[in-house]
């Protein structure tokens, strides 16, 4: 009997110790979970605790500390890769200003020459084609350069009323030459911003060679104040025939609502827009209603 009592004591201590490293061993279980967790959305960088109870937890933490090292390499890797690569862009599109200025140039002077009607006409389509290029490396290192460091704005306070009158002045040739009146909706007082000019003209810019580029005749132009000081500017147009645009994709690089890409549209401009609308802290978006495509940015 007494024999029988030791070893009922015997095996309730057993389990009491059993329950209690059960207790420990799930509770160091959720402990790695939540390290886990916090690792995988980003909001700590410290490694798992190694201190465990238990060897074969210690085993496993160390091999997802490994995973998450081996992780945290190739992440670093990748965006040093796309940092030279980013750079190298910015070089080659900037070094290839010089020789097709050169180009420009010496085509211009040919033009001048004693030519034939069909020698000027194939310099000219040169000449077109050498715009062209330009006008897409000239894109594509000002998007480049969005992507780096190097285009911090310089706000100084403007009249952006007044600034976008004088632009639609400005290109009244280019809106002529499609036979547009645009339609023009101003507030009763004008807009002031806190923002980057030479921004902001690029961004008007854009908005008005895409839109021209794509529509039917019609275009609209709006401007009103937004919430907390913010201008809202808007430009709407149709579509030509044979345009399809995909509202979602348009902020996209290289899109162009040109599918056979014979147009002169290099699909960069909104890219552009929507990257100098961000780093001036607002938004660019776009949409459709009906037959009208409209592009919105809030700065």
């Amino acid at each position: 009997m007494f024999f029988i009592r030791i070893l009922t004591g015997i095996l309730v201590l057993f389990l009491l110790v059993l329950l209690i490293k059960y207790i420990r061993l799930k509770k160091q279980i959720r402990y790695l979970t939540e390290q886990t967790e916090a690792l995988a959305a980003g909001r700590t960088e410290k490694m798992l605790d190694m201190s465990l109870v238990d060897r074969d937890l210690e085993k496993l933490a160390g091999r997802l500390n490994a995973h998450y090292a081996g992780q945290r390499y190739t992440v670093a890797c990748a965006m040093q890769h796309e940092e030279h690569l980013k750079e190298s862009i910015a070089n080659i599109s900037h070094d290839l200003r010089t020789p097709l200025t050169a180009l420009t140039g010496h085509l211009q002077l040919v033009l001048k020459t004693g030519l034939t009607e069909e020698q000027k006409r194939r310099v000219e389509t040169a000449l077109h084609k050498a715009g062209r290029m330009n006008a897409l490396i000239g894109a594509f290192y000002e998007l480049s350069l969005l992507d780096t460091d190097q285009t911090a704005p310089v706000k100084e306070w403007i009249n952006f009323s007044n600034m976008l009158l004088d632009f639609l002045t400005e290109n009244a040739p280019l809106l002529e030459s499609r036979d547009i009146l645009p339609e023009i909706s101003l507030p009763p007082c004008s807009v002031f911003l806190e923002t980057d000019r030479s921004m902001m003209e690029r961004i008007l810019q854009n908005l008005l060679s895409n839109a021209v580029r794509y529509c039917d005749g019609i275009i609209k132009i709006s401007l009103a104040e937004g919430e907390n000081g913010r201008a809202v500017f808007c430009v709407e147009n149709n579509l030509a025939a044979g345009c399809i645009v995909d509202t979602e994709r348009m902020f996209e690089r290289f899109y162009t609502g040109d599918p056979s890409r014979h147009g002169a549209g290099t699909g960069l401009g909104l890219a552009v827009v929507r990257g100098l609308a961000e780093k001036l802290g607002g938004e660019a978006a776009a949409g459709r209603e009906g037959e009208m495509v409209w592009v919105r940015v809030v700065v």
